[in-house]
Order: structure tokens, then sequence, then C-alpha cells
């Protein structure tokens, strides 16, 4: 299967046109018309990443975080981007990345988040397309939806501030980091907003302002980008395996 057929089916999804304008999404390295039997799926790519994808014979990793994000003017093996990226090169490593443009998606991680914690009539959260906004099918205590929450992410902890013991309802979602959702999760009636990478000082704010909020971190909320891109090349004929990732947090 070449890379522009798979490119394509990728981007029917997710369209390169609806990622946010600083975003970086797309063939990243490689050429279109590379031919790929093997597809490293992955939420980031890192140095372990490229690592495993060339054991594996990869021709191809998608990544939903882009390995080049901020400019660059070089790429040598005075960085660590450069280094993975000449590895890359060196084994035949196309990179692909749908970041943005899969958050926003129709079918994209918030919606998959949607669907995870089971939200009746869920909508986009922000015009943008951006999270989900819903309902639980009961009503539940802030402290067992937290519980949930952690359950359902596999994540051996979740941060919460508000109310433990108040009955919530209408659920807001924003993979990774979407405080600045969190405005538009009041103004939409919601009880909880479920983000990540919140700081101290908006936690404090936002939960004066009279919402719960759950920081489930961001490698926890946005995992599920390796198993989504998956899902949507289940029928080629190619091999698709997911890298062998971890959270960059531990905790002890």
């Amino acid at each position: 299967m070449k890379l522009f057929e798979i490119m394509q089916k990728i981007e029917a999804e997710f369209p390169t046109e609806s990622a946010y304008e600083w975003d970086n999404v797309g063939l990243l390295a490689g050429e279109g018309c590379s031919e790929i039997k093997k597809v490293m799926v992955t939420l980031d790519i890192n140095r372990r990443v490229i690592d495993e994808a060339a054991e594996w014979g990869a021709d191809l990793i998608i990544s939903h975080h882009p390995i080049l994000f901020s400019p660059i003017n070089k790429i040598n093996d005075q960085t660590e981007t450069g280094r993975m990226l000449l590895k890359a090169i060196r084994n035949g490593i196309n990179i692909y990345a749908a970041h943005t443009n899969c958050d926003v998606g129709k079918n994209g991680i918030n919606a998959y988040l949607a669907e995870l914690f089971e939200l009746l009539d869920a909508q986009p959260l922000e015009e943008t397309g951006l999270g989900r906004i819903g309902n639980l099918k009961k009503e539940m205590c802030f402290s067992e939806f937290a519980e949930l929450v952690r359950d359902k992410l596999q994540t051996p902890r979740v941060r919460v501030s508000g109310d433990c013991t108040r009955m919530v309802r209408r659920i807001a979602i924003g993979s990774g980091a979407c405080a600045d959702s969190i405005p538009t999760a009041i103004s939409k009636g919601a009880d909880v907003m479920l983000t990540a990478d919140m700081k101290y000082h908006n936690m404090i704010d936002y939960t004066e302002a009279g919402i719960n909020i759950i920081d489930a971190g961001h490698y926890p909320t946005e995992r599920c980008a390796a198993a989504i891109f998956a899902e949507i090349l289940a029928d080629c004929p190619i091999e698709i395996k997911e890298a062998n990732t971890e959270d960059i947090f531990k905790y002890i």
C-alpha cells in the first residue's frame, strides 16, 4: 500500500485543514509514494518509539503529537529531534502526525472519551469541534465519577478540585490541555470538566466559579489516539502495531 493512500484514509476522518493554525500536521518526513507494509501507531514519538519502529521494520509511524512542532533550522546529530529524524530516515521510516485535526474530529479523541464515559447527547464543547459535553446516564457524586475516570483511563491517580460530595451529571471533556475551554463548559452548564495539565491558580479560579475539575493527565486522556489510528486502517493490507509507550509522569 502506498503512503499517500494511507494519508487519504486518515485525512478522510481528520482533514489537515481542520487543524489549528499553529499546529503542524500531515506528512512530516518521508515520501508519499513509499510502499508501506508495517505501520506503528503512537501518541508520542520519542527515542524508544523510533528504536522500536526500526527494530520491528516499520515503514511508517503515525503519531498524535508531531515530532516537529516548533520551527527548526537544522537536522543533525546535535539535537535529540535531529537524531531521531536521522535514524528514522536511515531506516526508511516515514513520519505522519494527526494532532488538533484528530482532537476536533467527529470520530477523534474527544468523541472516543465521550463514548468511553457513555455520555448521552454528546456534542462538541467548542464551535471548532474541540471537546465534548453531555450527560451521564445517571447522576453520581463527584468523587465516584473521579474514581470512574481513574479506572476507565487506567491511570493510578487523578487530581480533582471541587466538592467531592456534590452530585454531578453534565460532563465536559477536553483531552490533553484544555483549560481554556473551561469557561465554555461553565456557560453550558457542566458540573465537571475533565481535562489535563491544569495550573494551580487556574484550578482555584475555575473551582471558585462553581465547576468541579478533574486533571487526569495528558497521556491518559490522549493515549487512545493510537487505537483510533489503528481502527481507521484496520481494513488495509498492512501490519499495524501500537508502540510500547508509557506516561512520562510516574506516581510514587
